[in-house]
């Protein structure tokens, strides 16, 4: 029995969409997870004794030569320890082009880097007395033959643990280089386990005998793609695979809704925004519904944004209460003569399409009017 560290998709050199110098500090944070993860992987009381990246360990095939130095420095940690790694380039850090980086340091990477362009058994290695199989591939631009999901992978082996690593797409054929792998063929390969990198939300499906996982992205890269915030730990060896996850210690990207409907004056709206902020992590606030009072975001975001580690607010309401509108149109101002004409227009459009494209004008000119936005970031 033994228990691996399975990781995928750490993307590090990847910069997020935020402002400096919050940007520079979200980085270097994700830069650090490979550390994270080692440390865990020493850590004696996890009683790891392989890593498997299933590839994306870096964002670019070119990542800076820094990082590339540190990145060695540290899978080297393992090795110095008698920890089995393997690593399995992706699409981001593919090892297609010749300037890549697992081209370039291809005979000081450290464990087993694998290169085979086709699914192999790529080597058999002594884990804990114990015979490991392993079978990988990496996507090679103009050598791998893809034409649609992959089915053909070579059985497990009749003693010992077979693991299969892939950076695919299990069961949807997303184009050649998201390698898509056919699940009725992985599970009659038999493999004890498959380890899975590419889907960054993580999740684990059952093929025939074999156990399926996608590790999923530790730390996120942005409120669209917020990562797991856990590490995926593998028991095998007795029985069948088991799976676990350990809470990994990262900023959150986190995403709330706030309905402005059920609110009547700002100071209530400003409450329910400041109640819903998580201080330690990374917040985005889409606010929906029906505005029943003028929205200032701009105040909002001074008011608030200094309560979490950063603040986005996004306007996704649906516009403003009819009772708003017809004080808005009474104004004597240009605000109130572009809410008159654009009513106006809204009641003679010639059709659903065109009636969306006036209340759509409607909603923007009166945000753009007030000195507001569609979001507002700090």
């Amino acid at each position: 029995m033994f228990r691996v560290l399975h990781l995928a998709d750490l993307h590090l050199g990847h910069r997020p969409d935020l402002p400096a110098p919050l940007q520079e500090e979200v980085c270097r944070e994700r830069n650090g997870v490979l550390k994270a993860a080692v440390d865990l992987a020493l850590d004696p009381r996890q009683e790891i004794s392989m890593v498997l990246i299933a590839g994306d360990l870096f964002d670019h095939h070119q990542p800076e030569a820094p990082l590339v130095e540190e990145t060695i420095r540290e899978l080297g940690r393992l090795e110095a320890a008698g920890i089995r790694v393997v690593t399995v380039p992706g699409n981001h850090d593919e090892i297609t082009y010749n300037d890549a980086v697992y081209r370039r340091e291809a005979r000081r990477w450290p464990g087993l880097l694998v290169t085979e362009p086709m699914p192999a058994k790529v080597a058999t290695l002594n884990i804990n007395g114990d015979a490991c199989h392993l079978v990988a591939m990496a996507y090679t631009g103009g050598v791998s033959r893809v034409d649609g999901p992959l089915k053909d992978f070579p059985p497990a082996e009749g003693s010992g643990v077979t693991l299969a690593v892939f950076h695919g797409s299990l069961d949807w054929d997303g184009g050649e280089r998201s390698l898509p792998l056919d699940g009725e063929a992985l599970a009659a390969a038999g493999y004890d386990y498959i380890a899975l990198g590419h889907i960054h939300r993580g999740g684990q499906k059952h093929l025939g005998r074999s156990q399926a996982c996608y590790a999923g992205m530790v730390a996120g890269r942005s409120f669209a793609d917020p990562g797991t915030g856990s590490w995926t730990i593998v028991t095998l060896g007795d029985g069948p695979a088991r799976v676990e996850q350990v809470p990994a210690q990262v900023t959150p990207w986190r995403v709330v809704e706030v309905d402005v409907t059920a609110f009547h004056e700002p100071e209530e709206l400003e409450a329910a925004i400041r109640e819903s902020l998580d201080p330690g992590a990374l917040m985005q606030v889409r606010l929906v519904g029906t505005i029943a009072f003028e929205l200032a975001l701009e105040g909002l975001q001074a008011r608030l944004g200094h309560l979490c580690s950063y603040l986005e607010l996004v306007n996704d309401t649906e516009g403003w209460a009819p009772e708003v509108l017809e004080s808005l149109a009474a104004e004597p101002t240009i605000r109130g003569l572009f809410v008159r004409r654009l009513r106006a227009k809204l009641a003679g459009a010639a059709g659903p399409g065109e009636a969306e494209l006036v209340r759509r004008a409607l909603f923007r000119g009166l945000l753009a009017l007030k000195g507001g936005g569609r979001s507002c970031r700090l």
